[in-house]
């Protein structure tokens, strides 16, 4: 194939995903892809043996490049035949998650391009995405250790009830984390969830490992103890991801704070952290260091000679993380907001300004 259109082929497949004028997405791109699987690429959303028929080759060869490439992440099975992510961020997560195939991309140079793409192209254009927003991309579970004696907790907002309800349940290794190899949480890589149909395509591509409710609620206690918060697409409905972001390797974490629209991409829960005990407060500041929304400080109040802790309730994602970490119990959680609170459908999650996609 003539070099020149194998470049314009990787061109062509960055636009696909928001990026026409990329200079680090088609180089992404092409260490997923070899240019007959971008070719591949480039016909879908068709069944193989129209694609084999539009390129000329065989459609058994067709069918096992296609099997590769479902594996690795880069095409999916519809009703209409196969089809490419319908954006940015399914290619980033799937095929990060495959481990199998992480050296063949370049192993760290794989994730050091991600990040190079990130920081110069996707995250300016996420950032002017959710700008904008009424309602946040993301909201925050709250640790169900310091909800689930309160009045009013609803099903929406107790993991327990969450996880019961996703058939199969599956822990994958977390992109952000795999890119980000370097990263200061310290936090393992298998902590965030796949659910219902995207677990089933997980199965079948051979990523993650199916668990039990008890087993995902202790991965979750594992990842709080790193400071990790939980976060669910902003909707009633939790039937596709739970991740478990830390600010120090989550993509989404990364941008929201570098250019200053984290409440436009993580919307709190109904829960807000107050220290309701000034007297027992230690001024130990684990809970300064806990929190991903640097939402705690450290003040002076009225007739109490030594700083003590201090929540801001604007800034408060409600994720209860400090309330785990303060051993003097001078921190509870409120019910601050109502049930209707949480939106019946998420709108938009992260199409960019991409038209939506129907297969």
């Amino acid at each position: 194939m003539d070099a020149q259109k194998v470049t314009d082929q990787y061109q062509e497949l960055a636009a696909k995903f928001g990026f026409p004028n990329s200079k680090v997405l088609p180089e992404i791109i092409k260490r997923l892809a070899s240019p007959e699987e971008a070719a591949i690429m480039l016909q879908c959303t068709a069944p193989s043996e129209q694609i084999a028929e539009k390129l000329s080759m065989d459609k058994q060869k067709v069918d096992e490049l296609i099997q590769g490439m479902f594996e690795k992440g880069l095409v999916f099975p519809t009703r209409k035949g196969w089809r490419i992510g319908r954006m940015i961020d399914s290619l980033h997560d799937m095929t990060l998650t495959n481990l199998k195939f992480w050296d063949s991309y370049g192993g760290k140079e794989y994730g050091d391009l991600w990040r190079k793409f990130e920081e110069t192209e996707w995250f300016p254009s996420f950032a002017n995405h959710v700008s904008d927003r009424t309602t946040a991309v993301m909201r925050i579970i709250p640790d169900r250790s310091v909800v689930a004696d309160t009045p009013g907790l609803i099903p929406e907002e107790d993991m327990r009830a969450v996880l019961e309800k996703a058939s199969p349940l599956i822990v994958v290794p977390c992109p952000c984390r795999r890119e980000n190899y370097e990263r200061t949480c310290g936090s393992p890589d298998e902590l965030c969830f796949s659910l219902g149909r995207s677990a089933e395509h997980n199965i079948k591509r051979g990523v993650g490992r199916k668990v039990t409710v008890d087993e995902a609620l202790e991965i979750i206690k594992t990842a709080h103890k790193h400071n990790a918060v939980t976060s669910v697409p902003n909707c009633k409905i939790t039937n596709q991801i739970i991740c478990n972001c830390h600010s120090c390797c989550c993509v989404g974490f990364r941008s929201a704070k570098q250019l200053g629209v984290a409440p436009n991409t993580f919307g709190a829960s109904r829960y807000t952290a107050t220290v309701t005990d000034t007297e027992k407060c230690s001024a130990c500041q684990k809970c300064v260091e806990t929190c991903q929304f640097d939402a705690v400080g450290m003040k002076k109040y009225p007739d109490i000679v030594k700083w003590k802790s201090y929540i801001d309730p604007v800034k408060c994602r409600g994720c209860g993380n400090c309330v785990i970490k303060c051993n003097k119990k001078a921190i509870t959680m409120e019910l601050v907001r109502p049930a209707d609170y949480i939106p019946d459908e998420i709108t938009d999650m992260y199409t960019y300004d991409l038209p939506q996609k129907k297969d």
